[in-house]
């Protein structure tokens, strides 16, 4: 067996950056189809198109590049991603192949995050600290979406080879909305010690749509925090502990006047063994602790405000090994994760601050719930021509509620309840030759329903304690091509094509009536999801260029109905041109087709159906430009200068609509006009 320890660490992360480089063994190897903590490498943009499975991964000076505002707004260029949740950066979350984020297992260092808020937000996550973002589609690691994983800088990838300590300032600033961002980095290193000590703080005023007219409510503050130390014991064992911290205030509350705090802390402690001296050993493990904090302040109507007080306390652990065997690779391990969820809904008078109403109990119920984990695949490589990976994957939820009650008042799940999994997956891969592979695969995955979906009863939202799973099975084909001296003798086309069909049974909707406008989550029988992406990358000397389509459809495979949040078909292109050793300069663009293949009619209580507004979007297209100059005469300086929807174009992701049917204010869904960015760095 002569692939190394390294090569197995690096294709288990298949992570692709913005160098390009040449393929080695690494590309021999996939396993992403369970959790890893994935170690950083050098491998290129390339490499994730080479990847015969839908990967997706964006590093720090891309999601500088193309100014990103939150995370939601890095991962906009990748197909089949969309961005859900309305147009405040605090209140943004994404979809992944028409399935929202709460289908997804998103991990930060190490820290899976299991808090989610449909138009609340959930990231709370600072994206001048990211590192690098890796997704993956399709169902993995227990989630039917797919896994983002993110990375945060570290002391490691501030200096240089010589240098022990070093000190940065980041300076910012949007004209759109009057952005302003201030950050302090300090970091070192001695022997085997690493830290980094990170902070910034960011405010905004509401934002211009594009041809005119702001969104007050879009403005908002940040304060954001990163501590990282690592210990470097041996060239095989590190450990690195992580604290992130973000306390950030936005003033889109649903659709009422007021405001939400939301603060989030998280940390984890990363231990990871090589253990090149044993193919048996390859271990890597994680215990971590995620809280958020959430207030809300709403004037809900007359007199009457609503506070919402909600916390979500968590706590976990991943420990997953590598063993390099005669017959292949065999990734094995286990993961739990355990949830605290409690707060309280409290109706007030405005004039006199006396309770009206206590919501608490029914409306936002405090439970307990836990997921468990385990896991083996087996990496088994045919002749030369065939790679062959078997894997299943065990999963359990629980959850249990002390006081929530159902509409008759009612004890809800006070003994609690329990499900199961037992996930198969296959894939195949086939290497035709040097330049073409072909790849199959199958996967399943469960995916559990949240607390405010089995509770939730206050503002127009009824409870099911009765929700069930879903249960995604997952179907896709792809091919791989990869070319070199196409048309020079020194460029390189890379560029895969995938296909897919995800079947879930028991899928999560909404149902609504009078009483309840918000509607019930309930199971139906089974959908169907369908779609394709095409992604190409293309090097020549000091420039590269990608692009990328996706189109997913998904349908009611028992009333034939479209599915809601399908995202539109879209056309992404990138390209980036090193002018010199000094300045970097590129483009980013965005087509979006007419989407009209959305729901018409919905389900009703009492198993009939009603009229609704075709929620869709018309075609759009956005283009920003971007420069990166570093002057030699000034070490440490960093300008980046972007323009952003250049032409100011009047978007919306998705037509919003009030109850009564009326198209809702525009100014209240459209995107950020234009906006010239700038971001300054000076690091000694």
């Amino acid at each position: 067996m002569n692939t190394s320890k390294i090569s197995l660490a690096v294709c288990l992360a298949l992570s692709s950056q913005s160098a390009i480089a040449e393929v080695n063994d690494a590309d021999k190897y996939l396993l992403d189809s369970i959790t890893v903590i994935a170690s950083d490498s050098e491998e290129s943009k390339q490499d994730s198109v080479r990847a015969p499975q839908a990967i997706s991964t964006l590093n720090e000076a891309t999601i500088k590049n193309i100014a990103s505002k939150n995370v939601p707004a890095a991962l906009r260029i990748i197909p089949n991603v969309d961005i859900l949740g309305g147009p405040t950066p605090t209140s943004e979350n994404i979809s992944i192949r028409g399935l929202p984020q709460s289908h997804a297992y998103i991990a930060i260092d190490g820290i899976y995050q299991s808090n989610y808020a449909t138009k609340r937000g959930s990231w709370h996550l600072n994206p001048n600290f990211v590192k690098s973002i890796k997704v993956t589609a399709g169902p993995t690691s227990g989630a039917a979406a797919g896994k983002v994983t993110i990375a945060t800088l570290s002391a490691l990838d501030l200096l240089a080879q010589d240098e022990t300590f070093g000190a940065k300032v980041d300076l910012g600033y949007r004209s759109n909305n009057a952005q302003t961002d201030y950050g302090l980095s300090l970091f070192g290193k001695s022997n085997t010690f690493d830290y980094l000590v990170a902070g910034q703080t960011s405010d905004r005023d509401g934002y211009e749509i594009g041809g005119g007219g702001v969104n007050e409510r879009t403005r908002g503050d940040q304060t954001s925090g990163l501590i990282k130390v690592g210990n470097q014991f041996s060239a095989d064992q590190r450990l690195v502990f992580t604290f992130n911290y973000d306390d950030s205030r936005t003033y889109q509350v649903r659709n009422d006047v007021g405001f939400r705090d939301a603060k989030y802390t998280g940390s984890s402690l990363v231990w990871s063994d090589s253990a090149s001296d044993n193919d048996l050993l390859d271990l890597q493990a994680s215990l971590y602790l995620n809280n958020v904090d959430s207030f809300s302040w709403e004037e809900e109507r007359g007199d009457i405000e609503g506070i919402q007080d909600i916390q979500d306390e968590s706590w976990g652990y991943s420990i997953g090994n590598n063993s390099l065997t005669d017959f292949g690779l065999v990734h094995y391990g286990t993961s739990g994760h355990f949830t605290t969820h409690t707060g309280a809904i409290i109706k007030t008078d405005a004039n006199t601050g006396e309770i009206v109403e206590d919501e608490s109990a029914g409306s936002e119920a405090s439970s307990e719930a836990h997921k468990l984990a385990a896991w083996v695949n087996v990496q088994l490589p045919i002749g030369d021509a065939f790679e062959v990976i078997p894997g299943i994957r065990y999963d359990s939820f629980y959850v249990e509620s002390s006081n929530a009650i159902g509409l008759d008042g009612e004890a809800l799940l006070r003994d609690g309840r329990t499900e199961t999994r037992a996930s198969k997956s296959l894939n195949v891969i086939y290497h035709a030759n040097d330049e073409i592979k072909f790849f199959a695969s199958y996967a399943e995955a469960i995916n559990n329903p949240g607390n405010g979906s089995l509770f939730t009863s206050g503002r127009g939202f009824k409870p099911n304690p009765n929700l069930k799973s879903e249960r995604a099975d997952n179907k896709e084909l792809g091919v791989v091509f990869d070319y070199q001296s196409v048309f020079a003798n020194n460029d390189s086309l890379v560029t895969r094509f995938n296909i897919f069909q995800n079947d879930i049974k028991d899928f999560i909707t909404d149902i609504y009536s009078v009483d309840w406008p918000d509607g019930e989550k309930v199971n139906i029988g089974e959908a169907k999801l369908k779609g394709f992406e095409v992604t190409s990358s293309y090097l020549l000397g000091d420039f590269d260029f990608s692009a990328s389509y996706g189109k997913t459809r998904g349908t009611d495979t028992n009333t034939g109905w479209y599915l809601q949040s399908m995202p539109s078909n879209k056309i992404n292109l990138v390209s980036n041109y090193t002018v010199n050793d000094e300045l970097i300069i590129g483009t980013s663009a965005r087509f979006s087709f007419t989407h009209d293949n959305v729901p018409t009619e919905q389900l009703i209580e009492g198993g009939g159906s009603e009229t609704i507004p075709a929620e869709g979007s018309e075609s759009w297209f956005t283009m920003d430009i971007f420069g990166t100059y570093e002057p030699k005469a000034v070490s440490g300086l960093t300008v980046k200068l972007s323009a952003t929807n250049l032409f100011d174009q009047s978007y919306a992701q998705r037509k919003e609509y009030e109850r009564n049917g009326d198209l809702s204010n525009p100014i209240d869904f459209y995107e950020e006009g234009r906006s010239v960015n700038l971001n300054v760095s000076y690091a000694f």
